[in-house]
């Protein structure tokens, strides 16, 4: 999705995943894109330009899960025009990836709570802002605890949310600090200057509700069916002529035995010349075309 000099896209397993029903207001875009349980995403996103210093914040499901600074091409231009967010660093030392997972049912009445409410799951945003830089020191990234986690949900089985998928952590594995430009500053605006929202289903839901178009049928179910059969009775009617041609060709060869039978043997035979005569009115076959 575009909006100006700004894009972004969801990647799955390493792969764009395809977006559905795009929709654009002002500065906001949206669309639709399948989850799958289980497989890892990241969250992409490109400035074409850099005239300006902006901070993208990535929110799932209602949680603020990472910001990051794009400095400006002006003062920085050695510095990258895309960042892709795919984890969140739960250590100075470790990290888990992001990944799609089912939601928890249950018929415990205590949850009835989630039946009626939205818990902002099923979306990924990304809102860009606009910022001033007053200071940018590069040093070893510090983790900072307390923050919202991505954790398994529970809801009731009567929730809307039930059949449905939300975000969580992979596993935690080891990750050292990197060396990261940390940026002292403010943001200019009260809104963002752009904002994208991936909204995640299953691919059947998707395709049920009809946001994802049903496959065309193929080619094969007609046209090809028609070819096949026309295909079939032509080799048919070639093997009956076969048949009849050589059946034909039996019947003379017998008559033609019979009447050379009759006649007086020859003692003598021509030189060069093979013993065997081509019976008369013998048909010969051609079967080269056949």
């Amino acid at each position: 999705m575009h909006i100006d000099e700004y894009s972004a896209w969801i990647c799955i397993e390493g792969l764009a995943a395809p977006v559905y029903e795009v929709q654009r207001e002002n500065n906001s875009t949206s669309c639709w894109i399948a989850s799958q349980v289980g497989k890892k995403f990241s969250v992409n996103w490109y400035n074409a330009t850099r005239q300006s210093p902006v901070q993208a914040t990535v929110i799932i499901d209602g949680n603020v899960c990472d910001n990051h600074i794009m400095l400006d091409a002006q003062r920085y231009p050695n510095k990258p025009s895309g960042v892709g967010i795919s984890y969140a660093r739960t250590s100075d030392w470790t990290r888990r990836d992001f990944q799609f997972s089912s939601i928890l049912v249950s018929d415990d009445d205590s949850y009835l709570d989630t039946v009626q409410a939205s818990m902002d799951i099923g979306t990924i945003t990304l809102q860009i802002w606009r910022i001033e830089v007053q200071e940018v020191v590069s040093e070893t990234l510090k983790h900072r605890y307390g923050a919202p986690t991505l954790d398994d949900r529970i809801v009731h089985e009567r929730s809307k949310k039930a059949g449905a998928h939300h975000v969580t952590y992979g596993d935690e594995y080891a990750s050292p600090a990197p060396t990261v430009d940390m940026v002292r500053g403010r943001t200019i605006d009260t809104t963002p200057i752009a904002t994208f929202t991936f909204k995640y289903r299953p691919y059947d839901i998707l395709l049920a509700n009809e946001i994802i178009p049903r496959p065309a049928p193929t080619p094969s179910s007609s046209s090809t069916a028609q070819v096949d059969e026309e295909t079939a009775a032509q080799i048919r009617r070639l093997e009956n002529r076969l048949n009849a041609l050589k059946s034909k060709a039996k019947l003379s060869a017998s008559s033609g035995i019979q009447k050379n039978s009759a006649k007086p043997k020859s003692s003598r035979r021509a030189k060069g010349r093979s013993s065997f005569s081509v019976p008369p009115n013998a048909d010969v076959i051609d079967l080269t075309l056949l």
